[in-house]
C-alpha cells in the first residue's frame, strides 16, 4: 500500500517500517476501498504515522478524549512555526484530532460519545415507539435520527431547552439553514422528522402543543427529486469499462449491475444474502426497505455471471451470510456508505460531468429492454 502512496523510495520505507504498520496499512486499505482519493488518502497517511508515534493503539483500554488532544497538542506545537497564527495552529490540530478518531474507531479503539446528552432521553423514547410500535425499518429510524441530532445540537447550542421551543425558534431553525445551502427535499425530509417527533412529544407533554401543525413543508412537484444521473449508455461504457480483473471491478460491477437493472437501493443490495439467490430457478430475492416485503426476479444471465465471478474469484471465504464484503481485513459486510463512496468514484473516473455521481442515480436508467426481460 505504502509503495502507491509514495513515489520516493526512502519514504516508502519509513512509513512501511513505523509504529503499528499494521493498523496503519489496514486503515488506509479500508479508505480506498470505500473510495477517497488517492490525494486524501496520501494526507492521511502522514497523519496516522505522527499518530501513531504518540498515541499506543495496541493499549489495552479505549483510547481517551484526554490522549488525543494532548497528542494533538504535542504534535502541534512542534510541527507549527512559531510566527504561525493560531488560527492556522487550531486548523492543524483539529485535523489531527479528526483523522485520529476516524482511525481509532476503525480499530475499535474510539467510542464517540452520546450526542446531545440533554435529548437523548426524549430521542431515544420516539425512535422506540418508531420501532416497536410503528414497525419503522432501521432505515427510516436512522433518517429520523441523523435529522433529529442535527437540531437538537443547534437547539442545544441556542441554549433552548425543549418545553421552550417555539414557532419563531423552529422557523428560524429552517431559515439559518436554507441560508447555508439546504436543498428543497433536505429541508422536506428534516420538516417530516421534526414533525412527527413533536407530534409524540405534545403527547408526552414535553413541549408546547401544535407545534407540530407549524412546521410548513416546501412543495416538491412529481419527480423533481429523481437524481440526475448517468444515461443508460455512460452506465453501459461503466459497466464495460469495469469487466476486467481485478478484485474491487469484480465486485463493484455485479453491485452496479443489481442496481441499474432490477432498480434497487444501495441498502437493498447491501442486505443481500446469499441464500437470495436462487440459482436452481433463477431468481433473485429482494427484501425491500420501504416496506419490507421480499419480491422475487428472474435472475438475468449478465448479473447472474457478474455475481458468480465475484462468489468464485474475489470474495473471501468467511462465514458471513452477507453477499458482498470488504476486500481488505478486517473482512466485513460493506456498509452502505462504502458501496457508494465505490461506485462514486467508478463513474468520476470516467470523467462524466454530472449533477449526482452516487448509486441511487443509478436505479433511474433502466433500459427498455431489460423492462421487458423482466416483466
Amino acid at each position: 500500500m505504502f509503495d502507491q502512496l509514495m513515489e520516493r523510495s526512502d519514504k516508502v520505507w519509513i512509513y512501511s517500517t513505523g509504529r503499528f504498520v499494521e493498523e496503519r496499512r489496514a486503515f488506509l486499505c479500508d479508505l480506498n476501498e470505500r473510495g477517497h482519493g488517492l490525494r486524501t488518502i496520501r494526507q492521511i497517511n502522514k497523519f496516522l504515522l505522527v499518530i501513531a508515534e504518540r498515541v499506543n493503539v495496541r493499549q489495552r483500554l479505549p483510547i481517551t478524549e484526554r490522549q488525543i488532544v494532548r497528542a494533538a497538542n504535542d504534535w502541534g506545537s512542534k510541527t507549527c512555526a512559531p510566527s504561525s497564527s493560531a488560527e492556522t495552529r487550531e486548523t492543524a490540530t483539529k485535523r489531527f484530532i479528526f483523522v485520529a478518531k476516524n482511525w481509532f474507531r476503525f480499530l475499535g479503539k474510539w467510542r464517540d460519545p452520546d450526542r446531545n446528552p440533554q435529548f437523548k432521553p426524549e430521542l431515544d423514547s420516539f425512535l422506540k415507539e418508531l420501532r416497536d410500535e410503528r414497525g419503522y425499518t432501521d432505515e427510516t429510524i436512522s433518517s429520523h435520527q441523523s435529522a433529529l441530532n442535527l437540531f437538537f445540537e443547534w437547539l442545544g447550542k441556542q441554549g433552548v431547552a425543549l418545553k421552550d421551543v417555539s414557532p419563531e425558534i423552529l422557523a428560524g431553525y429552517f431559515v439559518q439553514n436554507k441560508a447555508r445551502g439546504w436543498k428543497k427535499s433536505t429541508v422536506k425530509a428534516y420538516s417530516n422528522s421534526l414533525r412527527a417527533f413533536f407530534r409524540y412529544a405534545s403527547r408526552q407533554n414535553w413541549c408546547r402543543t401544535g407545534l407540530a401543525e407549524t412546521i410548513r413543508s416546501p412543495r416538491i412537484y412529481s419527480m423533481a427529486t429523481l437524481p440526475e444521473g448517468p444515461s443508460w449508455e455512460q452506465i453501459q461504457r461503466l459497466i464495460a469499462n469495469l469487466n476486467t480483473g481485478r478484485a474491487s471491478h469484480i465486485r463493484d460491477r455485479a453491485m452496479i449491475l443489481l442496481l441499474a437493472v432490477y432498480g434497487l437501493r444501495i441498502g437493498e443490495v447491501c442486505k443481500l444474502t446469499l441464500e437470495d439467490l436462487d440459482w436452481a430457478n433463477e431468481k433473485i430475492r429482494i427484501r425491500r426497505l420501504k416496506n419490507r416485503r421480499i419480491q422475487e426476479y428472474p435472475l438475468t444471465a449478465e448479473v447472474g455471471n457478474a455475481i458468480l465471478k465475484y462468489l468464485q474469484n474475489v470474495r473471501p471465504r468467511r462465514s458471513s451470510r452477507v453477499l458482498f464484503l470488504t476486500l481488505r481485513k478486517p473482512y466485513r459486510p460493506i456498509t452502505r456508505g462504502g458501496a457508494s463512496g465505490c461506485i462514486a468514484g467508478h463513474v468520476r473516473a470516467l470523467g462524466f460531468r454530472l449533477p449526482h455521481y452516487g448509486p441511487h442515480s443509478l436505479r433511474y436508467v433502466l433500459s427498455s429492454d431489460y423492462v421487458l426481460s423482466l416483466s
